[in-house]
């Protein structure tokens, strides 16, 4: 395994410890190893177990201990706890009113004070807004003046 450019891809025993929900094999793992991993292990510890049982309660302080000292974490369960089908409904709304359409943007009309870009959701409802923005212009075959839009602030933002 080649460490010089990092992990791209999960490795197989990673996979299988995921399978099995083996923790102490997922806690064993190495920190590039374990990072690839984040978005499930987050998953795992913020859902309700079927099994109550006392080692499953000791799984779940494990992967938490685990996640505890991992920067990323906080910005992965902010995505998880987006309100996905509430996102897709506005999108699919948009997408709906934007052929004889000048108002304004359902999307962006769910924000709330102005365009401060803090919040997840926030960034994501500008996003799919400039996106459904662009894909309606290409539709239409206008020009595609991109010029300093909202899209671009929160690019640089990054």
């Amino acid at each position: 395994m080649s460490e010089s450019a990092g992990l791209q891809f999960v490795v197989l025993y990673a996979f299988e410890a995921m399978q099995k929900v083996d923790v102490v094999c997922l806690a064993a793992l190495s920190d590039p190893e374990r990072r690839l991993l984040l978005p499930c292990l987050v998953r795992m510890a913020l859902c309700f177990p079927a099994d109550q049982s006392q080692a499953r309660a000791q799984d779940e302080k494990l992967i938490l201990r685990l996640l505890s000292g991992v920067e990323a974490v906080n910005s992965i369960m902010a995505l998880l706890s987006i309100d996905f089908h509430a996102l897709e409904q506005d999108a699919r709304k948009e997408q709906h009113k934007a052929g004889g359409y000048n108002g304004e943007s359902i999307l962006l009309s769910q924000l709330q004070n102005g365009l401060t870009l803090d919040d997840p959701l926030k960034r994501l409802r500008l996003v799919l807004s400039e996106l459904l923005t662009i894909m309606n212009k290409v539709m239409s075959n206008q020009s595609l003046l991109v010029a300093c839009t909202d899209l671009q602030m929160l690019l640089q933002v990054q």
